[in-house]
Formats: structure tokens, C-alpha cells, sequence
């Protein structure tokens, strides 16, 4: 069987050897490719174990996997959403510290274990996005079981 070009990830390097079918039909070729999530999820773990800045295109796939749209993946990392679109064009570059950001958010994404840091971090955002400017309210905190904790 030959090598299928899988450009529909959006990627233009991406090669399948198996896992998928192709059917002729009256209207062209239809691909069928065997568990599809499972091949973008092992696509992202390689884009964000890899050295170096992720690409234009590499970021768009990594924010589609995680199902956000420019303007939310800006509201997260702290920017203006044209800088997200100005990544995926190659028309600016990434910095190393949202590249990290957003490779730590895909790793959190697809690893059960941390699916809370992942949660933790759109809360936050979240927070962001509703910040209302007032001044230091007291925060009173008391030791319980050697823990510290916040006083409701």
C-alpha cells in the first residue's frame, strides 16, 4: 500500500504508512483513517517534544486539537488574539514563553493525570477576563492540621 499524505491536519509533513482505507467512489477517493483521534493526539505529543519553536501551522494544530479559538488562546496566554493570528501566518514569532505555555497546556490536555492543570489554567483565565480593578481586600488565614488555609 502506498503512503497517504495527510494534509487535512493542516500540516504539510505528515505521512500515513497504514491505519487508513481508501474507497473509490462515484465522486473521487473518500479516506477513512482508523482512529483519527489517536493519530492527532500522537501528531501533537511529537510537535511539543520536539526542540525548537513551534511553527505557524504547528500552533493552529495544536489550538485546534484543543478546541480554542484565537481569541481564547490569547485570552489564556495574556495577549491580544492578533498576535495568535500573526503566529500562525509566520508574520511574528512565538516567544519562548508562550511557545512553553502553549506546549505545557496540550501536554495537560491529553494526559488524564494533569487534566487539572489544564482546567486550572482556563480558570485562571477566566479570572482574567472578569478582573475588576478595586484595592487589596484583607485575606485572613488560619493553620488547620499544619495546613493554611484561607478563613471564609
Amino acid at each position: 500500500m502506498k503512503e497517504y499524505h495527510y494534509t487535512e491536519c493542516g500540516l504539510d509533513n505528515i505521512y500515513l504508512l497504514n491505519g487508513f482505507e481508501i474507497n473509490h467512489t462515484p465522486n473521487g477517493e473518500e479516506i477513512f483513517i482508523h482512529d483519527i483521534n489517536g493519530l492527532n493526539k500522537t501528531i501533537g505529543i511529537i510537535l511539543i517534544s520536539k526542540p525548537g519553536l513551534l511553527s505557524g501551522k504547528e500552533i493552529r494544530f495544536i489550538r485546534h486539537m484543543l478546541d480554542l479559538s484565537q481569541k481564547r488562546l490569547a485570552n489564556i496566554i495574556g495577549i491580544d488574539y492578533q498576535s495568535v493570528l500573526r503566529w500562525e501566518k509566520n508574520k511574528g514569532k512565538i516567544s519562548k514563553t508562550a511557545d512553553r505555555f502553549i506546549k505545557m497546556m496540550f501536554f495537560s490536555y491529553i494526559d488524564p493525570r494533569n487534566t487539572d492543570i489544564y482546567e486550572k489554567i482556563n480558570e485562571i483565565a477566566d479570572l482574567d477576563a472578569t478582573e475588576v480593578h478595586h484595592k487589596l481586600a484583607k485575606i485572613t488565614l488560619e493553620e488547620v492540621s499544619k495546613e493554611w488555609r484561607e478563613c471564609a
